[in-house]
């Protein structure tokens, strides 16, 4: 009698993310999923072509969920409050997500087509709804980068700041980003 598979692309996604959040990025490699999931490697590339591609799938499916949140947080809210809940729940999101935060700190080795890139642009389409766009505020792409790089160093670098100092200067940053103040000049 042949054995059933029991294995698939979810599972396969669900354990790679284990993986990344009990060992790390580095350590999640095709023979260690294998193992982990207690297949042969080979069992693997019925479902992904490779590392880069599980990888790619992996931050897809978190910022699914992501996604999900935001749309059910940002309902009714418009302006200032909608883009601070906005960032609010995109870096809590990322903040309390080993397996996202580590694959979007390597997001620049994704091309456009792949799949998280396609998921990020889902983000930014529901961002750009949020109506951010003034004569004097940085561009969406401005934006994005500056919410990541707050975010990365909030994991590295300030560690010792309070959560409501961090949440603070993390605000004041968006809205001067959205809304800059006029410069005075003589």
């Amino acid at each position: 009698m042949v054995q059933k598979r029991s294995l698939d692309l979810d599972k396969v996604i669900a354990k790679a993310t284990e993986l990344i959040e009990r060992k790390g990025l580095s350590a999640t490699t095709l023979p260690n999923l294998a193992k982990a999931l207690g297949v042969r490697s080979q069992s693997l590339y019925h479902y992904v072509t490779g590392r880069k591609q599980l990888l790619s799938l992996v931050g897809a499916s978190r910022i699914k969920i992501l996604g999900k949140k935001l749309v059910e947080n940002l309902i009714g809210l418009s302006g200032d409050q909608a883009l601070l809940k906005f960032a609010d729940i995109v870096r809590n999101f990322i903040l309390h997500d080993p397996a996202l935060l580590s694959i979007l700190y390597h997001l620049n080795e994704y091309q456009q087509d792949d799949a998280i890139s396609q998921e990020i642009m889902r983000i930014i389409a529901l961002a750009e709804k949020l109506n951010l766009r003034h004569d004097s505020s940085v561009s969406l792409h401005g934006l994005i980068g500056a919410v990541l790089g707050y975010v990365f160093l909030d994991v590295s670098a300030f560690t010792n700041e309070t959560k409501q100092k961090a949440d603070q200067g993390y605000h004041q940053l968006l809205l001067q980003l959205v809304q800059p103040k006029q410069i005075l000049q003589n």
